[in-house]
């Protein structure tokens, strides 16, 4: 690694700096917060996954209680990329559990109660279920202009033609269900206003985000609104505009009083964003020894009722659909489709994960058929630094995939393999990458000055959320190693639409590339300062994610960047039951320079842990439209009980374009572990399982079979 920076805390495990307020229980989330005189909120929610409103009554609702719906709002729009979903169902609703009015009342208790005063009438419309069934001609219209939100096509070189001259051609399809986030903590929001000024805490992942949304849907003016991160339990992608904190505001606004909302369980799971659901078609041409030839993948990705951040996971999808590989045919048609489900957003991995179950599964399959190592046919090819990726992006950063799949063939889980001898314990392994950052041309600022209470202490101000992946304490490190001091004197405010400056999401890996970036050209601003003898130097400095030098239609896609992992999963088949039964996992990950080694382990550790859920139960079904799982008894996620030891080791690089050598690393994780354990099942049993989450009883019959 070549690093020329000194550090006292960058490359150190450090504890976080705010978790002896979380382990002691005085940090406080947006449900934690109360007010004299404070009302709580309860949703009226759609009965119906589809289906025009005839009548709305609230009659029957007593006096004391305030009921607010679509009427009540300046504009009645979910600001986002297209402005195509209501904050309250008026006319039409599209999902089951769909908001079409807000309850508030003196206890949550009598919001609820209240709720069930509220009787409505619909008149009933098809429901679409499938993304690929929403595009046929004849599928009932949930827009005017069709069922079709967005679609992506993409040919490099001669895909067609370079088929028929590969030795091996492999080709299937896959399907991938609805995820929920599982965040800890369920969404949750707090407004009262001082003065002219509503003030809000909010459980979110971009609080000026949060402002815009307030400010366009109550119509008032941004100087009059400001937001500020509580302390967040989780977010995942699923906190990413999310719309509670508009229900707060719009009772406060309307009754002057302080109010909160906290969604129960039930709410997360039926009412708020999910993973895209994609059905996937894919074709892979090999060479005897192990080329990747070319590429072809089709894929129907179901964006639900709403766009959301549908196409921009669309684009990141296609981004990485054909995986890490050097591969010079390629053929991409990609679509987002409208059905009658919760919209899906943001979640970690951001479609990459989808993309990676199908193709690395079929990579394994020609592993087998060509006789070939399965990590050996992965290294061979691997993208390199220079080299060239699917969409036709030159990776012009520090690319380390080979160097972390030679880590997973040297671990002992990846050599004890190579002498297994029991027919019931199998080996998989994957190889994923993931782009850091998101949004073309966002930029964040950091401020940098002296405390009053002395020169030798310091306040950093940055825009973004720590929404538990420890960002606050690895931006901390990062502002003590440049200013040069002790990392207790520094103070760090973040996420506040008044104390901070307007900054892009808390997602897509790039909050420790962006801030950190930034904070150091405040500091390299404020230490100019202070040669300069200023009397109270203050500083701001800003960074906007670079940019690929290979430009699509696509705003923001292909990254310049990426991140890198490689997997390997071992696992045991019950042969009376077919139950799969994790034994271990070895990662090896590189993401540059990793700021704080013990949080980085803490991240890919929990991105396996969320994908091992995915790959082996996690599954939101639907039936007509109604969710089949509304509460965490039948929506069944990892326990401590069901995760093997898990061993990451970090890939020792240095990206020079990144803060102290630093990329993005919280959602890599969480690409290829299902089709690792996918590959550990597949060697066992001899299934061909083409569809998550993994099922027991196909594993069974084919065990039988063999």
């Amino acid at each position: 690694m070549n690093d020329p920076t000194p550090s006292n805390y960058v490359g150190k495990r450090l504890g976080r700096v705010d978790g002896w307020e979380k382990v002691t229980g005085a940090a406080r989330y947006a449900g934690d917060y109360s007010m004299p005189g404070m009302l709580e909120l309860a949703i009226f929610r759609s009965s119906e996954p589809h289906a025009m409103i005839t009548n709305l009554d609230t009659s029957k609702v007593p006096d004391d209680v305030y009921v607010f719906t679509a009427a009540d709002l300046s504009e009645n729009i979910i600001d986002d990329i297209v402005d195509d979903q209501p904050v309250l169902a008026s006319e039409r609703v599209r999902f089951f559990g769909e908001p079409i009015a807000v309850v508030a009342a003196t206890t949550r208790k009598t919001a609820l109660q209240a709720a069930r005063c509220i009787t409505i009438s619909y008149q009933k419309l098809p429901i679409i279920e499938n993304p690929r069934k929403a595009l046929s001609p004849d599928a009932e219209r949930l827009f005017d202009q069709g069922n079709l939100l967005s679609d992506f096509h993409h040919t490099k070189g001669d895909p067609d033609n370079s088929f028929a001259t590969c030795d091996l051609i492999l080709e299937d399809d896959f399907h991938l269900p609805v995820q929920d986030h599982g965040y800890l903590e369920p969404d949750a929001a707090f407004a009262y206003l001082d003065g002219e000024i509503l003030r809000m805490m909010t459980s979110s992942q971009n609080v000026f985000h949060d402002r815009r949304m307030i400010a366009r849907a109550l119509g008032l003016s941004l100087d009059k609104v400001q937001v500020q991160a509580a302390t967040v339990g989780g977010g995942f992608g699923g906190k990413d505009g999310h719309m509670n904190q508009i229900f707060a505001a719009l009772v406060t606004m309307k009754t002057g009083k302080p109010a909160k909302i906290v969604f129960d369980r039930t709410e997360v799971l039926i009412g708020t964003y999910k993973r895209h659901a994609a059905e996937l078609h894919v074709k892979l041409g090999f060479m005897r020894d192990g080329s990747i030839k070319a590429f072809e993948g089709k894929a129907w990705l179901d964006t639900g009722a709403y766009a959301g951040l549908g196409p921009a996971v669309m684009g990141l999808f296609s981004e990485h659909f054909g995986g890490p590989y050097q591969i010079p045919n390629v053929k991409l048609d990609v679509y987002l489709a409208y059905t009658n489900k919760p919209p899906a957003h943001a979640m970690r991995g951001f479609g990459a994960p989808q993309g990676a179950f199908a193709t690395e599964t079929l990579i394994s399959r020609a592993a087998r058929e060509l006789g070939l190592d399965p990590l050996e046919i992965r290294w061979k090819n691997a993208l390199t630094e220079g080299s060239v990726g699917t969409l036709g992006q030159k990776m012009e950063h520090v690319v380390g995939l080979r160097e972390a799949l030679t880590a997973v063939e040297n671990s002992a889980l990846w050599q004890e393999s190579k002498h297994n001898q029991d027919p019931i314990i199998g080996y998989g392994i994957a190889a994923g990458y993931l782009s850091c950052g998101l949004g073309k041309g966002i930029p964040d600022s950091a401020k940098v000055e002296i405390t009053e209470s002395g020169k030798d202490h310091y306040l950093v101000r940055i825009g973004l959320v720590d929404i538990g992946q420890g960002s606050k304490t690895a931006l901390t490190a990062i502002a003590a190693d440049a200013l040069d001091c002790q990392i207790e004197n520094v103070t760090l405010i973040m996420a506040d639409t008044k104390e901070t400056y307007d900054c892009g999401s808390t997602a897509g890996s790039r909050s420790i590339f962006i801030a950190g970036n930034a904070i150091i050209a405040a500091v390299k601003e404020f230490r100019r300062q202070k040669e300069a003898k200023a009397a109270k130097p203050s500083a701001i400095g800003s960074a906007i994610f670079p940019e690929s030098s290979f430009s699509l239609p696509n705003p923001g896609f292909p990254h310049a960047m990426y991140t890198f992992i490689a997997q390997a999963v071992k696992l045991r088949i019950d042969p009376v039951s077919g139950q799969i039964r994790l034994l271990d996992i070895f990662a090896a990950t590189e993401a540059g320079r990793v700021i704080n080694p013990l949080s980085m382990d803490g991240q890919i550790q929990g991105g396996i842990v969320m994908s091992l859920g995915y790959a082996l139960v996690e599954d939101m079904k639907y039936k007509a439209g109604n969710p089949q799982h509304q509460s965490l008894t039948n929506y069944i996620m990892p326990t401590a009980m069901d995760v093997p030891q898990i061993r990451n080791i970090s890939v020792d690089s240095f990206e020079k374009s990144g803060p102290m050598g630093a990329k993005g690393a919280a959602e890599v994780a969480t690409v290829v572990i299902a089709p690792a354990v996918n590959a550990a099942v597949e060697s066992i049993s001899g299934a061909t399982l083409n569809a998550l989450p993994l099922d027991n009883e196909s594993i069974l019959s084919a065990l039988k079979n063999k």
